[in-house]
């Protein structure tokens, strides 16, 4: 296993950094997960240094640059993780009946020192930058505003989809653990979803306007995403106790490098088709590639958590570790940074010149050393006091 043994004592990967800070049970962490973290956020930021740069792409993308010019797929990366931790200690329950139920009021307020401290600053600061008070108040109460305040609105719709989901699986679980009833009601509402999801999403003609964007990407239509990460939670506790027998076999760990290796592909050419659809049409005519998506991150986290491969060093460092400790910083500031440092420099070209590579690289690297520094004092003022609040909460 690849999670840092209980009583290790935290783990400092920069000054006032520990990347298990906030952490209830900390008997459980997975530190590798941090490193999956790393992997979204980078992603997303790629994504968003594509996009404001100006640059576009003549015929199929590259190898490898779909996980680029499509990497908003880190979003759904994010998602697929936030199923996979929070419904840990529920599930932990059901398999352990010994242990404590997890209380959902405790839960919810884990969630609110998680999520709003940080949230609620960024709101502040975009309300003192753009005096958009109607926006900013919507933004508050976790309602749709879409880029109403940019740059710095961009990613406040997943908070949105995020808030929705922390409120639906203590419902979800709770109807589960109540034994067989609750989980055939638990069961029907899910195929109820299933069938609007369908009907309203993937068969219906498209839509347009601020409808189409809240309905695709609320709750609603993204909920496979964290369904999986479940899913794969579930299956992670039950695969670990294979761990002496199997786990640490050579073929295992020769499998599970090749079942890695596959996952990528194959989720590169997901992304890949999604790029030669373009990021709107895709989401209008082809929504469920984030169930595809979301199906091979979930495999690729468990690939990772499961098998100690050949590649594991590449892909869990303590640097991709530290930026996924960031990440909710550096989420929510990395838009502004990147559209303030770019968006000057692709004025001042001309049209050909925008597919000079050079510049590119020179302001987004400056773009992302900028983020993280800002990220981390972001961290260490706001975030890190409330964490060190949240850990007190027991489960």
């Amino acid at each position: 296993m690849n999670s840092r043994p209980a009583g290790t004592g935290p783990a400092k990967v920069a000054p006032g950094v520990d990347l298990a800070e906030g952490v209830r049970d900390r008997s459980g962490y997975l530190e590798p997960l941090e490193s999956v973290r790393g992997i979204a956020i980078v992603l997303v930021f790629l994504f968003h240094a594509w996009g404001i740069s100006g640059r576009r792409l003549t015929g199929e993308p590259a190898p490898g640059l779909s996980f680029i010019i499509a990497g908003n797929t880190g979003v759904t990366l994010f998602f697929v993780l936030s199923g996979f931790l929070l419904a840990l200690p529920w599930l932990k329950y059901q398999y352990q009946p010994v242990r404590p139920r997890p209380s959902v009021t405790r839960y919810l307020k884990a969630r609110a020192l998680r999520i709003l401290p940080l949230y609620y600053s960024a709101l502040l600061l975009a309300w003192l930058a753009t005096g958009n008070t109607a926006t900013i108040a919507q933004a508050a109460a976790f309602q749709f505003v879409g880029f109403s305040v940019f740059p710095y609105s961009t990613v406040w719709w997943t908070l949105a989809t995020e808030m929705q989901f922390y409120l639906l699986l203590p419902l979800l679980v709770s109807l589960w653990l109540l034994g067989r009833g609750g989980r055939l009601l638990c069961a029907a509402l899910l195929l109820g979803w299933l069938y609007a999801y369908a009907t309203l999403v993937l068969l219906a003609e498209p839509g347009s306007g601020q409808h189409s964007f809240v309905l695709t990407k609320s709750v609603f239509a993204r909920l496979p995403a964290f369904l999986l990460g479940i899913a794969a939670a579930a299956f992670y506790l039950r695969a670990s106790r294979w761990q002496p027998v199997v786990l640490q076999t050579a073929a295992w760990r020769h499998g599970g490098a090749l079942l890695l290796l596959a996952t990528l592909v194959l989720l590169e050419r997901v992304l890949a088709h999604v790029v030669l659809m373009g990021d709107q049409q895709a989401e209008l005519h082809w929504h469920i590639h984030h169930t595809w998506e979301a199906a091979l991150w979930a495999l690729f986290i468990l690939c990772l958590l499961l098998c100690r491969t050949p590649a594991s060093g590449l892909l869990i460092n303590r640097g991709l570790a530290l930026t996924g400790k960031l990440s909710y910083s550096l989420y929510l500031i990395h838009v502004p940074v990147l559209f303030y440092l770019l968006y000057p420099q692709r004025e001042r070209l001309a049209a050909q010149d925008l597919q000079s590579a050079w510049w590119l690289y020179a302001v987004t690297a400056a773009a992302l050393v900028l983020s993280l520094l800002l990220s981390w004092l972001s961290y260490s003022v706001i975030e890190k006091p409330f964490l060190q609040l949240k850990r007190r909460i027991s489960l």
